[in-house]
């Protein structure tokens, strides 16, 4: 089953049983007055966008995840589209991304055309993984490598990770590191733990886990990302 298929197939239980937050959401935002189901949420989201995700994006910014699965299954075709015509990454990994700029959209300064933004956005954010990923090769979540390279120092005035002193941090370190510097919680520390140096298939770690595949990929392609934003710390921390 592909990722999407999961979400097609979580979203059709999540609308028959979400529907007393949908109630809650109607009390308090104007737009969804008239919705009485996810799928209405996700109608008004596709047809009348601004209001319907502003809504739903300041559900996200009060920490209501649902919320903010209602804006990715909004957005998940946008999402195959976009992978479609890019040839180094898959819908998986756009939509791993496309949960994180959700997760962090500037809905107060972006309030218009937010459907064309959390798309720009999901664009760059899988275009800045690029110059990280040894290989050139966006995936899901890198291998160890790929993680302890996120070590290694940024660039400064146009120099190339090859002029730069190397950082030897393992895994295991970095992941500490990150946790010390509070870039990632007690869970996530655990999960990539299991995926980068225990060597867990995405299955596997679901299984563990007790949540979806997707979810597995989701969460680490979010943690790693955040690592990733604050190498230079988590190199110092860790060595």
């Amino acid at each position: 089953m592909t990722l999407v298929e999961a979400l097609d197939r979580e979203w059709c239980e999540l609308v028959r049983c979400q529907r007393t937050v949908v109630r809650r959401w109607a009390d308090r935002h104007d737009a969804l007055a008239w919705c009485r189901s996810l799928d209405d949420v996700l109608s008004l989201a596709r047809l009348n966008s601004d209001p319907g995700l502003g809504a739903l994006l300041t559900e996200v910014s009060s920490g209501n995840q649902l919320a903010a699965r209602v804006v990715l299954q909004a957005l998940i075709g946008r999402m195959v589209r976009m992978a479609q015509r890019d040839p180094r990454s898959s819908v998986e990994h756009y939509l791993a991304a496309l949960w994180c700029v959700i997760n962090n959209y500037p809905l107060s300064r972006r309030p218009v055309r937010i459907a064309a933004n959390l798309s720009l956005e999901t664009l760059k954010a899988v275009s800045n993984e690029y110059r990280w990923l040894r290989r050139g090769e966006v995936t899901l979540w890198p291998s160890s490598e790929s993680l302890e390279e996120l070590l290694q120092p940024a660039g400064i005035d146009g120099c190339s990770y090859d002029s730069l002193p190397p950082v030897d941090v393992e895994v295991g370190r970095a992941l500490e590191a990150g946790s010390l510097l509070s870039l990632i919680d007690d869970s996530e520390a655990v999960l990539l733990h299991c995926i980068y140096a225990d060597g867990f298939s995405g299955d596997r770690a679901a299984r563990r886990f007790h949540i979806s595949e997707g979810a597995v990929r989701v969460r680490c392609s979010k943690a790693v990302r955040r690592l990733a934003d604050h190498a230079l710390e988590l190199a110092d921390a860790a060595a």
